[in-house]
């Protein structure tokens, strides 16, 4: 596996043939009510795919950096019900975080929400920096937009992680590159790095296997698969909860990075975990 450095490296110089687009240009694709189609490479693979699509992607330039740090922090109840809900596959279901965007400063209390019709709806609110403790207007937000019971919230995963965003020359699509991934449980201090794999996620009004990127994935032999970093980081962080139904998608993704770190979570013994 090539260090991250030098992974990073590889991905500027193969970003430094697109178009920059800039953030304002991209608020007409903020696509808040979508189809989300999610895919996992191995890092290493990453630049070859980026190559196949600066002639139909602009990329997102912010201050001269076409790659941006991401920080977020999920809430979910003590017995980590929104987790559970996702992993017994129940649709309607609800994810809370707060995600800032490390070097513009800026912060936001999120809403997404998965329809039983598989759309994804996100709702959000500035803050002023992530909230460890809901404050008033974020307590009323919440409760004005979810049934959830939203006093019992509480912290709950930290994931760090860099991010490209690219948009179709028509702005109509959204593909957004996760790399260079961490989960940290909100109570501990130990920092789980993934760095081996990129989470690619095209969003659309409806989904549109014609889309370019859709093409080129599956050109490379890249097939959708239903990825919730939330669920990757609980199953990273806490070794009790239950994670049967994922323990498919943990092997998969072992074989798509070669490394049995994902392997071992799905491995995990049963017989202690949380119900």
């Amino acid at each position: 596996m090539l260090n991250i450095q030098l992974q990073n490296q590889r991905i500027l110089e193969a970003l430094s043939n697109y178009e920059p687009i800039t953030l304002k240009d991209l608020d007409s694709v903020r696509l808040m009510n979508r189809q989300d189609t999610k895919m996992v490479i191995k890092t290493e693979q990453l630049p070859d795919v980026l190559r196949m699509l600066d002639k139909d992607y602009f990329v997102l330039e912010i201050d001269g950096r076409r790659i941006s740090s991401y920080e977020s922090l999920y809430y979910d109840y003590a017995t980590l019900g929104l987790y559970m809900r996702h992993h017994n596959g129940r649709s309607n279901r609800y994810k809370i975080r707060f995600r800032k965007y490390i070097e513009s400063n800026m912060s936001f209390l999120e809403v997404k929400f998965k329809s039983n019709k598989k759309r994804t709806i996100k709702k959000r609110i500035q803050t002023d920096d992530i909230e460890y403790n809901l404050k008033p207007k974020s307590i009323e937000f919440l409760k004005k937009i979810t049934p959830l019971d939203v006093e019992k919230l509480e912290p709950s995963v930290l994931i760090f992680y860099r991010r490209i965003t690219l948009a179709n020359k028509d702005l109509t699509e959204r593909v957004t590159i996760d790399v260079n991934l961490s989960f940290q449980n909100y109570y501990l201090r130990e920092v789980v790095e993934h760095p081996d794999m990129a989470i690619i996620e095209v969003k659309q009004e409806r989904f549109n296997r014609k889309s370019p990127a859709v093409q080129a994935l599956h050109q490379s032999k890249v097939y959708p698969i239903r990825l919730s970093k939330y669920c990757l980081g609980v199953m990273t962080c806490l070794d009790s909860i239950k994670r049967n139904q994922f323990k498919k998608k943990m092997l998969q993704l072992a074989k798509i990075t070669q490394n049995d770190v994902y392997r071992n979570i799905a491995s995990i013994d049963s017989r202690n975990r949380v119900a």
